[in-house]
């Protein structure tokens, strides 16, 4: 709208330039006729037109003038518009990062809802029943990992019954072999849940204010994703068909939103887990005192008979 009004009154001004100057043209003309000027000079007309092209270059020389103003309005005019829609774009950037941000904190809001489910309690009792299981027996620990895997899976070994008994809700060997792989499953739900939730990277402190009770699963699911990544990092065959871990990174995340500090190296971790009280509270096996890594060979496939 101010643009079309300032072109309007350009158009205007320069109307009436043209209109001056052809009318002082004209009056030129008409006055170097007259008869009264002839006793004072032999060329009265081109006297007059002399004076008139000097008027002339003056108003050619306002011309530039005038033209250099306009133009250095325009410019300041340009920078104004710029800047206001520089300041439009940030306020427009600040309003999406906000609203990314109120939808990640409705996420996690939702995720939380979901870990104090009752559904979601059945999850996690599952997957205490493989946890637990995995601190009283070393052997049953090592069989868990290999079960994240579709390639160098090992079979359930019975003489793991004799230490999860212990440790264990199931009666006998024989429920408990029912009951296992189910709880397996629920452990998988637990670590995508876990997964999930730190995958919304902007809400990190909703997070940390959120209770999910990460300090009792810490040394369980660092266990286990130790017995991971030493049988990932132990046999090729693994590596080859495995799809990318991401329970050690997730714990890692999980740690940095809890203040919790990393583990730098192996001994670290064996340090935290074999002083944890409430790991010793669930009959450590003593197995793990040697340390070390917590791989062990895949099964190998029958041989076809001769």
């Amino acid at each position: 709208m101010e643009a079309a009004k300032r072109r309007m009154i350009t158009v205007v001004v320069m109307g009436l330039i043209g209109f001056s100057v052809v009318t002082i043209w004209g009056l030129a003309i008409l006055f170097g006729l007259r008869p009264e000027l002839k006793p004072y000079t032999s060329q009265p007309i081109a006297d007059a037109f002399s004076g008139i092209n000097a008027l002339f270059a003056g108003l050619a020389f306002g011309g530039v003038i005038f033209t250099i103003w306009l133009q250095t309005r325009d410019l300041d005019e340009t920078k104004e518009e710029l800047k206001k829609t520089a300041e439009a774009s940030a306020a427009m950037a600040e309003a999406n990062t906000a609203m990314a941000r109120g939808a990640d904190e409705r996420a996690v809001l939702e995720m939380f809802q979901t870990y104090c489910s009752d559904y979601f309690q059945t999850v996690k009792d599952s997957s205490m029943s493989v946890l637990i299981p995995c601190v009283a027996s070393r052997r049953y620990c090592e069989f868990v990992a290999t079960r994240f895997f579709v390639a160098g899976q090992v079979q359930l070994p019975p003489e793991v019954w004799e230490k999860v008994s212990r440790a264990s809700y199931c009666k006998t060997w024989e429920e408990f072999k029912q009951q296992e792989q189910r709880y397996r499953y629920k452990l998988d739900e637990l670590i995508n849940f876990f997964t999930l939730l730190v995958g919304r990277s902007n809400a990190g402190d909703i997070v940390a204010r959120c209770d999910v009770s990460y300090s009792w699963w810490r040394p369980l699911l660092w266990l286990i994703a130790k017995g991971q990544q030493d049988h990932y990092d132990a046999h090729p065959v693994v590596r080859q068909y495995a799809t990318p871990m991401t329970l050690k990174d997730t714990l890692v995340k999980l740690d940095r939103i809890y203040a919790f500090q990393p583990f730098r190296t192996d001994d670290e971790f064996w340090d935290f887990f074999l002083n944890h009280p409430k790991i010793k509270s669930y009959r450590l096996d003593d197995a793990y005192l040697a340390r070390g890594s917590l791989a062990i060979a895949p099964a190998q496939p029958a041989s076809a008979p001769a």
